[in-house]
């Protein structure tokens, strides 16, 4: 595996990931990102949007067969420039809880990029159950010295769509000798990404 491609995907995966979930973005058409706008969308009593609704159905036909390695696409620079303006655009809009930092962006350190994909590769050499093809990226929220921030971790993720190890059923823990495929503590952006 090319650790330099795999490095750059996760953190694409890691970008999008971001601007996904902090903007609600209307796509007027896909390939001019000049054309998006944001929209206001309005939550149900059970907090679910129309937003949600429409790209909960994408996102499940685009994953119906399982977790492909391939998923993900590289974008340019002028797509790259306008989603990072779109969701500078939102925070300066709705600048959130004052009791978290709001950032907006996640930086990890190549090496340990690299690490977690050593450990996912192992884990599939090791295995011959679990066959993990992808990494997720969930937002949380860390805490360092007092001070909360949003924050994301990356965890290997099965053909079959499933968390690996399985973070909802404490049962299935598996033991890693201290060497899980789970990476956390970004340097939150802002303010580390000038």
């Amino acid at each position: 595996m090319n650790y330099k491609i795999s490095t750059f995907v996760l953190f694409l995966a890691l970008v999008a990931f971001a601007i996904y979930h902090f903007s609600t973005i209307k796509n007027e058409n896909a390939n001019t990102p000049a054309n998006e706008d944001l929209v206001e969308v309005k939550a149900d009593e059970n907090g679910s949007s129309h937003l949600d609704k429409e790209l909960s159905s994408y996102f499940a036909d685009q994953l119906a067969n399982g977790v492909d390695s391939t998923l993900g696409n590289f974008i340019n620079f002028d797509t790259a420039k306008a989603k990072l303006d779109s969701i500078r655009d939102y925070r300066g809009k709705n600048p959130g809880n004052s009791q978290i930092h709001n950032s907006y962006g996640y930086i990890f350190g190549l090496q340990k990029m690299r690490e977690l994909i050593s450990r996912i590769d192992k884990i599939n050499m090791a295995q011959d159950t679990v066959d993990l093809t992808g990494v997720r990226v969930y937002r949380t929220i860390s805490k360092v010295r007092g001070k909360k921030y949003f924050d994301v971790f990356m965890i290997a993720v099965t053909k079959e769509n499933k968390d690996f190890p399985d973070l909802k059923n404490p049962d299935l823990k598996k033991d890693f000798e201290g060497e899980e495929p789970i990476l956390n503590f970004s340097a939150p952006c802002p303010d580390q990404c000038k």
